[in-house]
């Protein structure tokens, strides 16, 4: 039962190879008409197990290969080639529109954000004009020129992307959108030039169309241009708010310097009457000791009044004595 399973599994993976243009020699080292594996399976995505369940993943990945390549021919690439080499940089799917080369890389495991980028500027300057990374969803899609696809084998290659694609239908901005979008139409937007890789802010980016992009940045050159003139106008608030500091600053200082010269006449002042009150106080010093010896003196004249005044009291009783013996 399970060798007819491969066997069945054998038959379609050749119908698919031949409905996509691909002869079956290409593919012939993997699988035989028994549906057996024979020998050492190559590993073209990073696979090193050899049972069937990585087989039929790497049959896969094999597969979206060459049918991004026959879809890169039926959309109007003047070429495309699986396992190329860009200079001597190797990709998976070389295609080339006029002068203009690009480049997919297929990944179906999480991508490493460094090396995939150093790898993009590896491509971009051997000439290649833009690079895809056609990988599994995840955070590295936004910072990279990534979609992201979950299912990389579905029934009549169907493919999906999940992750990567942006639009401006929901937003005044370019936003992920919310719907599953065809891989097709995808990549016939990016041979026609419709869809293209850009920012949507400082570090992450997203591809959509020219008119969605138009729209982002119309959208951004008028928050820019109203920004500018809030920068503007915060500007000449700033400078009359300056302008007024200043003169505040000038007034503060004029009343600093009379406050400066009023606290000098201020000591002048209080010097002055310090001076007067020590002079003040001398003088009543001076007052209290003459009115001391005023005092004493008084005493001194009224002692001798009436010492004068007995003296006379004898005189005239001696007189009258006097008189009387007579």
């Amino acid at each position: 039962m399970r060798t007819k399973q491969r066997v069945d599994t054998a038959c379609g993976r050749r119908a698919m190879l031949a409905e996509l243009g691909i002869s079956d020699s290409r593919v012939s080292d993997d699988a035989v008409s028994d549906g057996r594996v024979r020998g050492p399976v190559r590993d073209e995505s990073g696979y090193a197990c050899r049972c069937p369940e990585c087989v039929d993943a790497q049959w896969n990945i094999r597969r979206l290969k060459y049918w991004l390549a026959a879809r890169m021919l039926a959309y109007g690439a003047d070429e495309a080639e699986v396992d190329r080499r860009v200079g001597d940089v190797p990709v998976d799917i070389y295609w080339r529109v006029g002068d203009r080369q690009f480049a997919i890389e297929v990944r179906s495991g999480p991508l490493d954000r460094d090396s995939a980028q150093q790898h993009t500027e590896r491509l971009r300057a051997s000439g290649c004009a833009g690079v895809l990374w056609l990988c599994a969803p995840g955070y590295w899609v936004a910072y990279l020129p990534a979609i992201g696809v979950a299912d990389l084998a579905p029934p009549a290659c169907d493919y999906l992307i999940d992750l990567g694609m942006l639009d401006a239908a929901h937003s005044a901005v370019v936003v992920p959108q919310r719907e599953p979008y065809e891989l097709r139409d995808f990549l016939r937007g990016w041979v026609t030039g419709d869809i293209v890789w850009g920012y949507r802010d400082v570090t992450t980016g997203g591809w959509a169309t020219v008119t969605d992009w138009e729209h982002h940045t119309r959208t951004q050159a008028s928050v820019i241009a109203r920004q500018r003139r809030e920068l503007v106008n915060q500007r000449t608030t700033l400078a009359l708010s300056r302008k007024s500091v200043r003169d505040k600053q000038k007034q503060i200082m004029k009343l600093t310097a009379r406050l400066e010269r009023a606290e000098e006449s201020t000591q002048e002042h209080a010097d002055s009457l310090a001076a007067a009150q020590r002079r003040l106080a001398d003088h009543n010093r001076v007052d209290t000791s003459l009115r001391a010896t005023i005092t004493n003196l008084q005493q001194t004249i009224s002692h001798w009044q009436l010492i004068t005044c007995c003296a006379m009291m004898l005189i005239v009783t001696f007189l009258a004595g006097a008189m009387v013996v007579r």
